[in-house]
């Protein structure tokens, strides 16, 4: 209790000085940058580059997708798989650009899974789901990173230390203890109360899925970065999975301004400033800008239809 007291003050002031500090590396990197060198790498950005980065960005979504699938098969539900995918993208495009991004998708859920016949305590078991899903996969998608390239981000931004492997090995340590645990099956009691380990089956889908949701949305801003900048995939993911976790604790829609700060001050000691700036700028309007669109307009057909039924069926009635 008292560290839930201390968090709910360090936190929001963690989160404001993190994007302070975020709007001060940007400002200090692309100050002396003109604004038409930064129009020069949007349109150096080819089309088949930009194909790509949809094709990509479809792939990460499918894979949010399965986050709700593998969540229902182990609460034994059955819906359509039409219906998943079209509540699932919905959610995940308005929480990735709206604040409070686990309760935006757990609302949109629990509006259009309640048509469909879930309960909301079975929604919210699988909101629940997905965030264990989300933690797991970040939890791998760190190990490898910082476990296979240890040495990108130090070199980059010349810090003291020379390997980022403690940390990956860290992240391999929890997915490992959680896998057992789960391989195990005993369950733990926390304040009396009895906490089981989902099945192995289980816990293996969702490191895959989330893992697949991490490398495909990684990749969708790799493809428009220039091929020939000398920064491998398997480097560059290290970036950018340092530019989402300080995204995920400032907590502000999509990480605005945030991971861009982060991945420009990383990935601008190899690339030219407007080179990143420009990929970045086209990688906010593929990955998050036009999903969000796609799905306010999918919402709000949905509403419109919801409100026409209701009245055909009170015209019935009367």
């Amino acid at each position: 209790m008292r560290f839930r007291k201390i968090w709910r003050v360090l936190g929001p002031i963690i989160g404001i000085g993190l994007f302070v500090g975020a709007i001060w590396v940007l400002r200090r990197e692309l100050h002396e940058v003109p604004l038409r060198d930064i129009t020069r790498a949007l349109s150096e950005i080819s089309p088949f580059r930009v194909v790509l980065a949809l094709l990509l960005t479809i792939a990460g979504y499918l894979a949010l997708t399965a986050y709700d699938l593998v969540a229902l098969h182990h609460l034994n539900r059955r819906l359509h798989l039409g219906k998943v995918v079209y509540t699932s993208f919905i959610a995940y495009a308005l929480a990735n650009n709206l604040p409070a991004a686990f309760i935006v998708g757990g609302s949109v859920r629990h509006r259009l899974y309640s048509r469909w016949g879930l309960s909301p305590s079975d929604t919210n078991a699988l909101v629940l789901l997905n965030i264990i899903t989300y933690a797991l996969g970040l939890a791998t998608a760190a190990a490898l990173a910082f476990s296979f390239a240890p040495h990108a981000v130090p070199q980059m931004l010349k810090l003291p230390i020379q390997s980022t492997r403690p940390l990956g090995l860290i992240a391999a340590a929890l997915v490992i203890g959680y896998v057992a645990w789960s391989a195990l099956g005993r369950p733990f009691h926390f304040k009396n109360r009895p906490i089981a380990p989902l099945p192995p089956r289980t816990t293996l889908l969702q490191i895959a899925v989330s893992l697949a949701d991490w490398i495909m949305s990684g990749a969708a801003l790799y493809v428009l970065l220039p091929s020939g900048s000398g920064v491998g995939y398997v480097d560059f993911f290290g970036v950018f999975l340092l530019g989402q976790i300080a995204a995920l604790v400032v907590q502000l829609p999509g990480g605005l301004g945030v991971f861009e700060a982060v991945v420009l001050a990383i990935l601008g000691a190899k690339i030219p400033l407007h080179t990143v700036f420009g990929a970045l700028l086209a990688y906010r309007v593929i990955y998050y800008l036009l999903p969000l669109a796609v799905a306010a307009i999918l919402l709000g057909v949905h509403e419109v239809s919801r409100l026409t039924h209701k009245r055909r069926a009170a015209h019935s009635r009367a």
